[in-house]
């Protein structure tokens, strides 16, 4: 069957792609926690302003704040510190079975290039 190795390289391709696209996004929210727990916005009193955030910082942050995570007021952001163990199991928890998934589909892929 020609095309086999084109279409397992390209399956392979996709799950490492894939891959990347997780992690970025996992980085990109740790990234913003660390940096508003580190100026010290864990209550309204201390929430770090909006503009002070770059576009990117804020596309995260509307994310997290739809996860519980953050809460936005009035032009300003902080961490719900008491939502936050729980956003980090599931986020391991995510990481992890999207790891495993991903070894799974590259073994399978390299069984059926190896199997021919």
């Amino acid at each position: 069957m020609p095309g086999r190795g084109l279409l397992a390289v390209a399956c392979l391709v996709l799950i490492a792609l894939s891959c990347i696209s997780v992690v970025r996004k996992l980085e990109r929210e740790r990234r913003l926690l660390r940096k508003l727990r580190g100026r010290g916005a864990v209550d309204p009193g201390t929430s770090v302003p909006l503009r002070d955030l770059t576009d990117d910082e804020r596309d995260c942050a509307l994310l997290l704040a739809t996860a519980g995570v953050l809460t936005i007021r009035q032009n300003g952001c902080y961490v719900r510190s008491t939502e936050l163990p729980v956003f980090r199991r599931k986020r391991v928890r995510l990481a992890l079975s999207g790891g495993v998934a991903a070894l799974i589909l590259a073994l399978v892929v390299a069984v059926l290039i190896l199997h021919r």
